[in-house]
């Protein structure tokens, strides 16, 4: 992802709507968790506690599909494959010991731009919480 600034500088994703339930962070920094990348932290410039687990849902969910609506391309500059990245934010649920992946709310940015929302998706039979055991 281009970020414009720094080479060792986290990208920062600009929100421009917020994101549900924290209206007022629009800018998150996004920087690996893992060695391999397959966990990042989004994490918001304007509240540090603020932070959320993401990763790309197709490390683990190969066959998740998404459609997404023309409104959020329009709204991101997304007009073609190489315009869009999307995360999708992840829960540990200690009871079980595996992961939860909320695939139909994924985080869907434009990696040149740095313009990113969060997307609800309509399709029902897309999880919320999706299951796995945590291993790419």
């Amino acid at each position: 992802m281009a970020n414009g600034a720094d080479v060792d500088a986290p990208p920062v994703l600009r929100f421009s709507d917020g994101i549900p339930g924290f209206a007022g962070a629009h800018a998150f920094a996004l920087t690996d968790l893992t060695e391999d990348g397959t966990f990042q932290m989004l994490t918001s410039l304007e509240d540090p506690d603020l932070s959320l687990v993401v990763t790309v849902p197709w490390l683990f969910f190969p066959d998740y599909e998404l459609d997404l609506p023309e409104n959020d391309r329009r709204s991101l500059g997304i007009e073609s494959p190489e315009d869009v990245v999307v995360f999708c934010s992840v829960i540990a649920e200690e009871v079980s010991e595996g992961l939860i992946l909320n695939l139909r709310a994924p985080f869907v940015a434009n990696p040149h731009t740095l313009a990113a929302r969060q997307v609800i998706l309509e399709d029902e039979d897309i999880p919320l919480r999706a299951r796995f055991g945590g291993e790419a």
